[in-house]
């Protein structure tokens, strides 16, 4: 189960096979060729925090190929939030959390992104955030 950075965890356990793009109401994945790009998003009235913030929770698991360097992100209306550049290879995960303040997804959505060796990819939009 993912966590935001204050080790809040988050309600959805992003287990389990993705093919192609999936989303339901809080989480989404994207299949890439070498490895799986999961998102999930809350309000936090919905997983026991406040209701003035949203957790989100993203995660590369690279399944195969040669080593690439990530940077996770999450675009919100308000602003684009960056993880640190991260080298991954075949077999590691790389994780990345954060809450923002509601006013930060005025439209109610936020959506997950990585960058891998300059290619740029996303899940679908979590929406209803606020």
């Amino acid at each position: 189960m993912l966590s935001d950075a204050q080790g809040v965890p988050l309600a959805v356990d992003p287990l389990g096979p993705a093919v192609g793009r999936r989303t339901d109401r809080h989480a989404a994945n994207t299949q890439l060729s070498n490895g799986v790009l999961y998102f999930e998003a809350h309000n936090g009235r919905e997983i026991g925090q406040s209701s003035t913030k949203v957790y989100t929770g993203e995660r590369y698991t690279k399944t195969g190929g040669s080593a690439v360097s990530v940077q996770m992100k999450v675009d919100f209306a308000g602003g684009l939030y960056k993880d640190t550049v991260k080298t991954v290879k075949a077999g590691q995960t790389v994780n990345y959390s954060l809450s923002v303040p509601v006013s930060v997804a005025s439209d109610c959505s936020a959506v997950g992104v990585m960058t891998a060796n300059g290619t740029m990819y996303e899940t679908p939009y979590i929406k209803q955030l606020c």
